[in-house]
């Protein structure tokens, strides 16, 4: 029997079987439902629970939650209980909404109740159980109005229902409308921890945008969205990602201050969320991912850094062919694109001040580097003309000395291979962070590059020890052999007789704070392990600085370099030994991220 006004307000409680199922009696208050939608957190029970007391305070045969889904167009029967429902649970039943036809869909697409006695002598009525004869049928409505789901009971029992059971469906409607809006709140707020995590990774521009990008595919669920940021020197804000048919246009295209609306976005820092936007004065319908009448829904907000508007982030929705679909943004929509550009607004003015400290030091580092150089190169010239001068007074005499003039050009060699050593290593110095990475396995790389200096070496043993099933990385070989080549060389040089050992692994916690990295993102290590005299604590620091040698070859950029070129593959590097123990470098390289390598 339906439950009728006055045992509403009378007391009882919600009660659970052996089975802790919740159990609902005409005595259930509402009070006590609304109880059991605020403590249970898990979405899924709630509606499994909500179509419980649905069945059993209106006495009905079946009662079934259908929710939309905004990507199908259609609704689909996601909870149900009785025993059609039990019957055909395996089935994944939809509802075509786009008619408007079958009771369910209308209400979906009317917004409107509907009770019926006899569905038979129903127009509407799209049969799905043969015993079904009444039936009642409620929209459920997110706090944005949108019709999100239907709930619909069944009986087989002419005139079951009357207004009262009707009004107790809508108030569960009204619940089960509580429960679903929490679980997008919950599903928003996992989303913004996977864009912060996302970001957090970010070591430059290009892999922030990078981030936002997949993100907002992956997880936001944008149609269609893209990234401007502003450039100095036009003044414009330019494309530099996009999700959709904008792709190609990355670095192509942009906005002025004030043009259309992403442009009033960017030239006055204030969001925007437009209906059918080409009604809006400000709207010129340029660089847009739909052509203009296609377009349901128009969302910028802006990137504000210190006061200024550094970007924008844009999404569009198109009209669908369903006409009852309401995908349309909402404020919900606009609070979390605002939060990522917050976020992102964060990240780019770190990423900025980064790479100005890096630029400052490098430039530091240039006038050291020209200064030494100079020294250095001027040196080895005092040599060679001293050298010159001597061979053309050789060259002077009536009879040739072959035996001076061999130990002549021997120094000339000399002098020549040196200034082209300091030459190379002006050159790295330079383009250490000139990096163009590709896939690669890491395993392999550093057995490559072993192989290629074994041969050269006499009574130093070295072992090599690799990391079973690996994940790929990002590299330049070229750069990171040199890298890795110059630290193999390096323990060399301090071995005689030992051991080196070289190895692969996953960088643990220790590794990843050692080397002044984030954890937020997960990263292999290379380790080059020697049984030399180790490092002095003092200068494990000053080790990677330029100049820094305790060698007499070279120009002591050595360690420099290989820490430039780790740091411009987003890794770090330190020196993990104990002196007289032997030294220990570990190369710390980030792993690729699991939307590049396809797993899941």
């Amino acid at each position: 029997m339906p439950l009728s006004p006055e045992a509403e307000g009378e007391a009882g409680h919600v009660a659970h079987d052996g089975d802790n199922q919740t159990v609902f009696s005409q005595q259930t208050p509402m009070t006590d439902l609304l109880a059991m939608v605020a403590y249970e957190q898990d979405a899924e029970t709630a509606l499994d629970n909500l179509n419980r007391a649905a069945l059993e305070l209106t006495g009905s045969r079946n009662a079934m939650i259908a929710r939309m889904n905004d990507e199908l167009g259609c609704l689909e029967l996601t909870h149900g209980l009785g025993s059609e429902w039990e019957r055909a649970s395996g089935e994944k039943v939809q509802v075509d909404v786009s008619t408007g036809k079958g009771i369910v869909g209308y209400v979906a697409a009317t917004g409107t109740s509907f009770r019926t006695g006899n569905v038979r002598e129903e127009p509407r009525y799209r049969n799905l159980f043969g015993t079904t004869v009444s039936e009642i049928a409620v929209p459920v409505r997110d706090r944005h109005g949108r019709i999100r789901a239907v709930l619909n009971v069944e009986s087989d029992r002419e005139n079951a229902y009357d207004e009262s059971a009707e009004k107790l469906c809508g108030q569960i409607a009204l619940f089960a409308a509580i429960v679903l809006d929490r679980q997008e709140a919950q599903t928003r707020e996992q989303a913004l921890l996977e864009v912060a995590n996302a970001l957090d990774k970010a070591w430059t521009e290009e892999e922030l945008i990078e981030g936002v990008i997949r993100v907002a595919g992956d997880v936001l669920r944008f149609q269609a969205f893209s990234v401007f940021l502003r450039d100095p020197q036009s003044d414009r804000f330019i494309l530099r990602g996009s999700v959709g048919r904008l792709r190609d246009s990355v670095g192509k295209i942009g906005y002025g201050k004030g043009e259309g609306c992403t442009g009033w976005v960017a030239e006055t820092g204030i969001p925007v969320l437009l209906d059918h936007p080409t009604a809006d004065a400000r709207w010129r319908g340029l660089h847009v991912e739909f052509p203009s009448q296609q377009i349901a829904s128009f969302l910028a907000v802006p990137i504000v850094s210190r006061g200024k508007t550094i970007g924008v982030l844009r999404a569009i929705r198109r009209v669908t062919d369903n006409e009852f679909l309401d995908n349309r943004f909402t404020q919900s929509d606009q609070s979390v694109l605002t939060a990522v550009a917050d976020h992102m607004a964060t990240v780019l003015q770190s990423i900025g001040s980064v790479q100005r400290m890096v630029h400052s030091e490098r430039m530091v580092a240039w006038g050291e580097l020209s200064a030494k150089s100079s020294h250095m190169i001027g040196n080895r010239m005092f040599a060679l003309r001293g050298d010159v001068n001597e061979l053309g007074y050789l060259l002077d005499q009536p009879e040739l000395d072959r035996g001076a003039l061999k130990e002549i050009f021997g120094h000339l060699a000399i002098g020549v291979t040196r200034i082209e050593e300091i030459l190379q290593d002006f050159r790295d110095f330079l383009t250490a962070t000139q990096v163009e990475k590709e896939s690669a396995d890491l395993n392999e790389f550093v057995s490559e590059t072993l192989s290629e200096m074994m041969p050269h070496r006499g009574e130093t043993s070295i072992s090599l020890d690799l990391y079973p099933d690996m994940p790929p990385i990002e590299l330049d070989r070229r750069r990171l052999r040199r890298a890795l080549s110059e630290l193999i060389e390096n323990a060399f040089n301090h071995v005689k007789g030992g051991s080196i050992r070289v190895a692969t692994a996953l960088a643990r916690s220790e590794d990843i704070r050692a080397a002044g990295l984030r954890e937020a993102r997960s990263y292999a290590t290379i380790e080059v392990e020697d049984t030399g005299p180790g490092v002095n604590p003092e200068e494990k620091e000053l080790i990677f600085q330029p100049f820094f040698s305790s060698r007499v070859k070279g120009m002591g950029l050595g360690l420099s370099i290989v820490k430039g070129i780790v740091e411009a593959h987003g890794g770090g590097i330190y020196e993990g030994g104990e002196e007289g123990h032997g030294a220990k470098f570990i190369v710390l390289l980030p792993l690729l991220e699991r939307s590049k390598t396809g797993k899941q």
